[in-house]
């Protein structure tokens, strides 16, 4: 079989895929409603920070983009959006934020407010692939690239098409059971064949008049770094040493695949009804600019991210200085599919369409009106935030201290300015805790005792399973069976290691202090 045969035959499957994923939802191509409802995309990449890129993120600031890495094509996509210089992730890590925008609350309420655990919340809840198949039952619905929520698979979230349960290492590894490395030659982090399918969706979609909403939710640009060959070259000749080269390459390559899904919206002409929204999922672990931190951590490299929106009634080359965050989109999409009810007030988002219209004149309305923030980790940086007008609090949640910052005038968290906004200070303080009472949001020290005794129990567990080990290689008068058994006995020892390890990680947590 040749390779045009072989491409065609993959095209043709992925098509009957969706052909069959639309049968079970009772709908035919023959009776899709023929309805200008927008399109909708969310370009979700991982890692990636305020500052990661070369477009501005504040109009005023030359430090909040980066003077060495190159995204041609989100310039060429922020030349005709908006870009919103105050726009937060739900979270300073991944799975808490993807849960926030698929439910539109904030990981305190969903209760996955760390990496660890699932949010607690019904099979059949409220999700964005639901909201818009209520809204208009025309849409079709797709996820692709890195899952990492708590239902199983998008599909349990009301998806109609996906990836599947697909995770970190998908991005780099091309057989997870077998641990056969995704070679990054061609592919890195699968952002072209990622970016393929969404091509491929997208045009079949236009050709059968259908309206759709679809999630891309890139590998990139997490750990570990992959790029092609030819990019990291680039970079090296520009002095970068390796490991910042190929940072830079893969953030590039990244931007060569946006370029190709705006490729695709342009010859396929439906630009005039899409709306992309290109965002991360938290800061970078550092390249975060004038800003304070990074990912883990709620200061404002943590949490303040690049997020820039192109679509119908949107201004070109504007920026707004409204604060927006993941648990918006949820309202936001629903309002933009036709739907302007209120949502029930367990939901903590308000739709961004007013500021799409006007820009920095615009308000959201929300439920929960400021921005709460809650990140309880264990060993390291426990905090949690609240954000009102240009000011955020912060409160150590080892210490219960809490401190006051004007971010207007200081984007790096560097004074303090509680003394002379003490009633203030003090109104946000109350907020915030009365809403994480209110959520019964986790609390730092339940989780680090359940940690804790999870580590003792792995540990009880591996020191029993060396007894027995050691007790086979003694008994054992095989050469070959003795090596296989102590090739076990180091790798459980080992395990053994790193857990007391975590352990001594958790008791160091409890002494750790945000200032």
């Amino acid at each position: 079989m040749n390779k045009n045969d072989q491409t065609r035959r993959k095209f043709l499957k992925t098509i009957s895929a969706y052909s069959v994923a639309l049968s079970l939802f009772g709908v035919s191509y023959a009776n899709v409603k023929k309805m200008k409802k927008p399109n909708i995309i969310l370009v979700l990449t991982d890692d990636l920070g305020w500052a990661d890129t070369s477009v501005r993120m504040m109009k005023d600031r030359s430090d909040s983009k980066s003077n060495i890495y190159q995204t041609p094509n989100l310039e060429r996509m922020a030349k005709q959006s908006m870009i919103f210089s105050n726009a937060y992730s739900s979270s300073p890590v991944c799975s808490p934020t993807r849960d926030s925008i698929l439910y539109g609350k904030t990981p305190a309420r969903l209760h996955h407010s760390i990496l660890l655990g699932k949010a607690k919340i019904e099979p059949e809840a409220l999700t964005i692939p639901r909201v818009m198949k209520k809204t208009d039952s025309a849409y079709i619905t797709a996820h692709f690239g890195k899952w990492g929520c708590s239902p199983k698979t998008p599909e349990e979230a009301g998806y109609d098409v996906s990836d599947g349960d697909t995770d970190n290492w998908h991005g780099d590894w091309r057989n997870i059971n077998g641990k056969k490395q995704l070679l990054p030659a061609n592919d890195p982090k699968r952002i072209f064949s990622v970016t393929k399918r969404v091509c491929s969706f997208i045009e079949h979609q236009v050709k059968v008049n259908r309206p759709f909403y679809i999630q891309i939710s890139h590998y990139a640009v997490h750990v570990n770094h992959y790029a092609l060959e030819e990019t990291i070259n680039k970079y090296r000749q520009a002095g970068l040493d390796e490991s910042a080269a190929k940072y830079a390459a893969m953030i590039e390559n990244l931007d060569t695949g946006l370029g190709k899904l705006l490729d695709k919206i342009d010859e396929l002409n439906i630009i005039d009804n899409t709306y992309i929204i290109f965002t991360s999922d938290n800061g970078a672990g550092d390249n975060n600019g004038p800003l304070k931190g990074g990912k883990a951590s709620l200061w404002e490299g943590g949490i303040r991210i690049p997020t820039v929106v192109q679509g119908p009634g949107i201004q070109a080359g504007t920026y707004c200085d409204i604060p927006i965050v993941g648990w918006d989109f949820l309202p936001t999409f629903k309002h933009l599919a036709g739907d302007s009810t209120p949502l029930p007030d367990d939901f903590d988002g308000g739709s961004l369409h007013s500021l799409f219209e006007k820009v920095s004149n615009g308000i959201v309305k929300r439920d929960t009106k400021d921005l709460i923030f809650h990140y309880p980790w264990f060993d390291s940086l426990p905090m949690s935030a609240i954000r009102r007008d240009d000011f955020k609090l912060v409160k150590d949640l080892n210490t219960n201290e809490t401190r006051l910052f004007n971010l207007a005038h200081d984007i790096g968290e560097t004074t303090d300015v509680m003394d002379s906004n003490a009633d203030i200070a003090e109104e946000m303080r109350q907020t915030l805790e009365m809403y994480l009472n209110a959520v019964n949001a986790e609390k730092i020290e339940n989780l680090r005792n359940e940690r804790e005794e999870t580590l003792h129990k792995w540990i009880k567990r591996d020191e029993q399973i060396l007894g027995k080990l050691e007790k086979q290689i003694i008994i054992s008068n095989d050469p070959k069976e003795k090596i296989g058994i102590k090739k076990e006995y180091d790798m459980i020892k080992k395990r053994i290691q790193g857990q007391n390890a975590a352990l001594d990680r958790v008791a160091k947590g409890r002494l750790m202090k945000a200032w």
